[in-house]
């Protein structure tokens, strides 16, 4: 009797934990499905936009809130708008803003650019912009939410030196701008913008793309690691203007990214990890393959979508990837996905035990969810619409948006 009731006690200690890893649990998504705003909570699925064409959906810290840009048609210019998932509202913010739109890490306020123009709005003041700074390239929130990083050019000449520039956001007081680093750019060199800035979980680095004119920046752009005190800088390496292709590990200062070349997707694109402090650098890309996406499991663990490499022929017919797992403790690659004929898997991501990616004809394209512990894949979503293609460097984040907060 006594071992039948540990027995039970066992179980009933084993299975809520096994209920909260299932696939779904706690998962929420925004996507564009026939050009219209969709979300999915659970398996609970709402469209909550009727007419216009959307892209580029962005949840708050929250969850709480969604941005999202929408036109009447595409090829129109882009107005920022927000909904709110508990009111189910909607509210237009600004017209003509640029897909640079990023809410803060820790309150629900929304930095945007209109043209080079820098202003932040909060969503319970709509309406009521704030100004922060003119002749901005580019901006990110600081990890704390309290101000941005911004770049600016030195001078309007393709050489001048890029500035980059802390702005701390006061109450009823015009932002705060410090100089915070300036990157040297050669005589010889076109340096005309950075991408956004993305900091180490650790908050001791960040990493951002130096990029040419838009011809060269289609083929190369320069990856680059600033230590937080300004006191460091280094140029990493080259690679595409994609900026889900350089991830920082979710507890320390390894960054991982997709190296290369050249604008087509299926040639000269591999994994490396860096070490920002020591600027130890090391390939996990076998020969003969190439990987075109990236993200962390945790320290040790990358998910990669992988492909062999392949230059010749027509290009929307060369080899479409599979993701892949790689233990960078003992470089052990494992195939964990093998989409059917004609299909791809894309950009995956993990949150919690799930890991999502999307799956792709080209043509047609689903969200799919499995554990990450034991591989048993799902279609979560049906259908969304494809993301646009360069290449066949793929922007996911025009079309789907996944609620990663831990």
């Amino acid at each position: 009797m006594k071992k039948i009731l540990v027995f039970v006690l066992l179980l009933l200690t084993i299975i809520p934990s096994a209920v909260s890893a299932i696939p779904h649990e706690n998962l929420k998504a925004a996507f564009v499905r026939n050009n219209e705003l969709w979300i999915k909570i659970k398996e609970w699925e709402m469209k909550i936009t009727d007419s216009g064409y959307v892209r580029y959906p962005k949840w708050s810290f929250d969850g709480s809130w969604i941005a999202y840009l929408k036109s009447v048609k595409e090829g129109d210019v882009f107005d920022l708008w927000t909904y709110n998932v508990k009111t189910n509202k909607h509210y237009k913010v600004k017209e003509n803003v640029s897909d640079n739109f990023q809410w803060s890490p820790y309150e629900n306020k929304i930095g945007f650019q209109v043209a080079k123009n820098l202003f932040t709005i909060n969503s319970g003041q709509l309406g009521q912009f704030i100004p922060v700074a003119k002749n901005v390239e580019n901006f990110s929130w600081l990890p704390t939410g309290n101000g941005l990083l911004i770049s600016t050019k030195k001078n309007p000449k393709l050489n001048s030196d890029i500035i980059l520039s802390k702005v701390i956001l006061r109450k009823n007081e015009k932002p705060m701008i410090s100089h915070f680093y300036t990157i040297n750019v050669d005589n010889d060199e076109i340096l005309v913008s950075t991408s956004i800035f993305k900091w180490s979980n650790d908050k001791n680095w960040l990493s951002f793309l130096l990029i040419p004119t838009a011809s060269l920046s289609a083929d190369g752009n320069i990856l680059s690691v600033l230590s937080s005190d300004g006191k460091t800088f280094h140029r990493v390496d080259e690679m595409l203007r994609e900026d889900a292709w350089f991830q920082w590990a979710p507890f320390n200062s390894l960054l991982g990214y997709i190296e290369g070349t050249g604008r087509e997707a299926t040639i000269t694109k591999q994994l490396k990890v860096l070490n920002a402090p020591t600027m130890e650098n090391d390939v996990y890309t076998p020969a003969g393959f190439v990987d075109r996406d990236l993200t962390w499991q945790n320290n040790r663990t990358i998910f990669v979508s992988r492909s062999k490499e392949n230059g010749e022929g027509i290009l929307d017919r060369r080899p479409l990837p599979s993701l892949y797992k790689i233990n960078l403790s003992d470089n052990k690659q494992t195939q964990v996905t093998a989409p059917p004929v004609k299909y791809g898997d894309f950009r995956p991501q993990v949150v919690k035990n799930n890991l999502i990616w999307i799956r792709t004809d080209r043509r047609n394209t689903h969200v799919l969810v499995s554990p990450t512990y034991q591989m048993n894949e799902m279609v979560w979503i049906n259908n969304i619409n494809i993301g646009s293609s360069y290449y066949e460097k793929w922007s996911w984040d025009e079309v789907f948006s996944l609620y990663t907060a831990r």
